[in-house]
């Protein structure tokens, strides 16, 4: 059995080829929410300018879904590819065995928040899924099911920053300057 983890986790597994893919895919699906997003907006101004008649819940869908799929989906690939913001003014002038430690700490610490994140925004989920969850703007629109999404990408962002954490300990490229030292 101590065999499956190396294989599963680390040196570029089966596993992690998946996780990374699945990130890839959720990000994708979050680009969706943003043209879902423009092609609603545009469409509420032209109706409000050409009819009279704006699109009701545009405000409603754009804060409760678009937005949510826009900023939760790809957060775990944020995390997989460091592409979040981040200050390095004193890291690149560290030892190379501070900077791992400096990078395994921070890994640990960023999958420990996220997960008491994941945590939190599940108890939410839950609450809004057994109330059946509705905010009322210019007309009922169901919120609900994109509280299940909060926890979705906390978990998965959290997962990727303890997957880091182990490429980190294995030696392998875990910082954007490092990845785009190996593509060269």
């Amino acid at each position: 059995m101590t065999g499956l983890v190396p294989v599963l986790v680390w040196g570029g597994g089966p596993m992690l080829t998946l996780f990374n893919k699945l990130c890839a895919s959720l990000m994708f699906i979050g680009g969706f929410g943003v043209i879902a997003m423009m092609l609603n907006i545009v469409a509420d101004v032209v109706a409000k300018l050409v009819w009279n008649a704006p699109i009701q819940g545009t405000v409603e869908m754009s804060s409760y879904y678009y937005m949510i799929a826009l900023v939760m989906l790809p957060m775990a690939f944020v995390e997989m590819q460091d592409q979040q913001i981040s200050v390095d003014l004193l890291f690149n002038h560290f030892p190379s065995w501070l900077q791992k430690l400096a990078l395994v700490l921070s890994c640990l610490a960023a999958a420990a928040i996220l997960a008491v994140m994941t945590w939190r925004t599940g108890l939410d989920a839950a609450r809004a899924l057994r109330v059946g969850e509705v905010v009322m703007g210019g007309r009922e629109v169901i919120v609900w099911p994109s509280r299940m999404v909060l926890p979705l990408g906390f978990g998965l962002a959290s997962l990727a920053a303890f997957l880091r954490a182990i490429l980190v300990l294995r030696g392998q490229p875990v910082t954007q300057s490092q990845l785009d030292g190996n593509m060269s």
